[in-house]
């Protein structure tokens, strides 16, 4: 299976995630992490809950990209794989979590979302920066994989930006 294949079915997961959400705020509703998150009287206030899902995503993404770097260090073929879908699904869950966890009105709930998942939109945009002033180190260097990466990491920022901020930021309906 090619890396574009893997790409376009993780999309396609994203896109059904997305469609489904209402089903998964009720499964995910009455756990744990929603109940000490809904006690917590800072996670009230928007901006600071706004920050702390700011905070997280950005934990999230250098954890996965250290375990990914790390499962180069192991000889276990599709390791990574299996770290991108377990990052991926563990910031659904944490995002639900977070949607579900007070119910605030709508104008304070856009304003969580879009601070929080601002961190992919910063993200996508020193991308987009590193995209555009690629160029080779040496004559005969090509910077064709960098630009494929680069444009593949702007791609996964944009879905993340858009699934985290569709998942807190909007009502149930």
């Amino acid at each position: 299976m090619g890396l574009i294949s893997v790409f376009g079915i993780g999309i396609l997961i994203i896109i059904m995630i997305l469609i489904k959400k209402q089903s998964l705020i009720e499964i995910v509703g009455n756990h744990l992490i929603v109940k000490k998150l809904s006690e917590k009287q800072w996670f009230h206030h928007k901006w600071k809950s706004g920050l702390f899902l700011f905070v997280l995503n950005a934990v999230l993404f250098l954890l996965a990209v250290g375990l990914i770097f790390l499962s180069g260090l192991f000889m276990i073929p599709y390791l990574h794989i299996l770290i991108i879908l377990a990052a991926t699904l563990t910031s659904i869950y944490l995002w639900i979590a977070m949607r579900v966890s007070v119910q605030r009105p709508k104008k304070d709930q856009l304003v969580m979302g879009l601070v929080g998942s601002s961190f992919y939109v910063i993200l996508f945009l020193i991308f987009l920066y590193l995209f555009m002033i690629l160029e080779p180190a040496t004559p005969e260097h090509d910077t064709f994989m960098a630009a494929i990466g680069l444009m593949l990491g702007m791609v996964v920022s944009f879905v993340a930006w858009m699934t985290c901020f569709f998942i807190t930021a909007f009502q149930k309906k």
